[in-house]
């Protein structure tokens, strides 16, 4: 598995070519909603697998860093866009012309329309020739991980979900009750221990989810040590790319792990500080 997971010098070189790696695109939502994209192609012989990129509450697609180059370069094709109201995807179409959209003047039900980015930009994925679309797998970030099972929910033929820092519930988006009923997909959450409310939230989750019998097996959370939240921890913590792309080829590709995984592996932040230099906790929302 060791020959699939890029050297830093690789991905250095990758990210320097990137933009003769991505096609720029311009979807269009049910309701009228430009959305900006990026779309990174596998450069398979063969349908290729994908992954969704879905970042954070006031973020962009470009919260992701590298990642998408390293999945790419891991035959892994990758869509990845801005939100509504987020980066370049601020403009709706409307009779009396443009209008703004800004997610900091969201009500409720703008974000539960969140959903509808999300449904078209799958629905634009699985209409390309060179995807399989029987493999796609949701990764989310924060409010991103949220709405990828919201979303999972109602579309079961996903191949898996990858959640970074899910919450009983962001902006009114929940999922405490929704989880559980998720059907037996592969599933990974990664949450960093002192990101409290993330960190608190992934474990109450996969509890009722293996009291519901729904868990494939008891692996499924990985810890971080530090308090980076979201996209932040792929860039904190070293090894977490590789363990993840590792993960997601298992899933994609029905490839065998060279070696044992532990239940609940704990990854450190590159230069963690050490206890006498830990820097103050964030403030975190009590968990309800």
């Amino acid at each position: 598995m060791k020959r699939f997971l890029l050297l830093a010098a690789a991905c250095l070189a990758a990210h320097t070519a990137s933009a003769d790696r991505a096609r720029v695109l311009r979807l269009q939502t049910p309701d009228d909603v430009g959305i900006a994209a990026a779309y990174y192609p596998a450069n398979a012989t063969t349908a290729a697998p994908a992954v969704v990129l879905l970042h954070s509450l006031g973020g962009s697609r470009d919260e992701w860093g590298s990642f998408p180059l390293l999945l790419q370069h891991n035959g892994i094709a990758v869509l990845s866009f801005d939100f509504r109201g987020h980066g370049e995807s601020t403009r709706r179409i409307t009779a009396r012309g443009p209008q703004l959209v800004d997610y900091q003047s969201f009500t409720q039900r703008d974000f539960q329309n969140l959903l509808l980015d999300i449904n078209t930009a799958v629905d634009w994925l699985e209409g390309q020739p060179d995807i399989d679309k029987k493999r796609i797998v949701l990764v989310g970030a924060s409010l991103g991980a949220n709405l990828a099972v919201r979303y999972a929910k109602e579309h079961e033929d996903l191949a898996g979900l990858l959640l970074l820092s899910p919450g009983l519930a962001y902006k009114d988006v929940r999922i405490d009750e929704v989880f559980p009923q998720l059907r037996r997909m592969p599933v990974r959450v990664v949450a960093s221990i002192r990101d409290t409310f993330a960190y608190e939230s992934s474990r109450r989750l996969l509890d009722a989810r293996r009291q519901s019998g729904h868990a494939r097996d008891f692996k499924e959370m990985i810890a971080c040590s530090g308090e980076q939240h979201g996209a932040e921890q792929l860039r904190a913590v070293k090894e977490l790319s590789g363990v993840l792309i590792r993960w997601l080829r298992q899933v994609l590709f029905n490839e065998v792990p060279d070696e044992p995984t532990p239940p609940a592996p704990t990854l450190a932040p590159t230069n963690a500080p050490t206890a006498k230099t830990q820097p103050a906790r964030r403030p975190n929302r009590p968990l309800p």
